[in-house]
């Protein structure tokens, strides 16, 4: 009786640790689906190619900020600025944390304990 049960609990128990595994994949990180837009220009998880800027591991603030100007003052030949117009600043926020951890963000936008929060070099804008 005391085998059944034991098997029983490690059965049980490998169940909860596949499950919990399961859900942890399911949502992805926060932005990520934002943030593939993006990808059409900028490249997957973006590394650009082909002459354009790259978004990977550059400064949240930065990504941010330009993001948040272009919204502010929208171009007709732009098309940077009306991207950015379609997008809430908290979007924002989010897409740029993506960027900026590359991809190694939780659910919820926070990044992980092992992701780099991009250098701060100042990159060049579209601006300038």
């Amino acid at each position: 009786m005391m085998k059944s049960h034991r098997k029983y609990l490690a059965g049980a128990g490998a169940l909860a640790l596949l499950l919990a595994a399961a859900a942890a994949d399911a949502a992805p990180p926060a932005g990520r689906l934002l943030a593939a837009q993006c990808a059409q220009c900028h490249g997957t998880n973006g590394q650009a190619v082909g002459g354009m800027e790259k978004l990977a591991g550059e400064s949240e603030s930065e990504i941010y900020g330009e993001l948040i100007k272009m919204k502010a003052n929208i171009k007709p030949g732009e098309i940077m600025h009306r991207q950015a117009a379609g997008y809430t600043d908290a979007q924002i926020r989010l897409m740029a944390r993506y960027y900026a951890t590359g991809g190694k963000t939780t659910a919820t936008g926070t990044p992980t304990p092992s992701s780099n929060t991009g250098d701060s070099r100042r990159r060049k804008s579209h601006d300038d």
